[in-house]
């Protein structure tokens, strides 16, 4: 596709010469920098971890065993 962008002269000089460093042409550079900057913007920000925060007795009762799924089943249905 073509298209045409306005760029101030300053601008434009420097990104020729950065271009012409690099060995690319100003249009392989342009799309350079927004393939990256699209790139960027697609890759969601890392996050802290999240934490829960316990509050009250800060954890199960005593004698609670949070890897037996039965016996957690039947205290939360009241027949323990």
């Amino acid at each position: 596709m073509r298209t045409t962008i306005r760029l101030a002269d300053e601008f434009y000089e420097a990104v020729r010469e950065h271009a012409s460093q690099e060995g690319k042409t100003v249009t392989a550079y342009i799309e350079e920098a927004l393939r990256a900057k699209l790139a960027a913007a697609a890759t969601p920000p890392e996050r802290e971890p999240y934490k829960v925060v316990p509050y009250g007795g800060g954890g199960p009762r005593p004698g609670i065993d949070l890897t037996n799924n039965a016996q957690l089943e039947d205290i939360m249905d009241g027949f323990e």
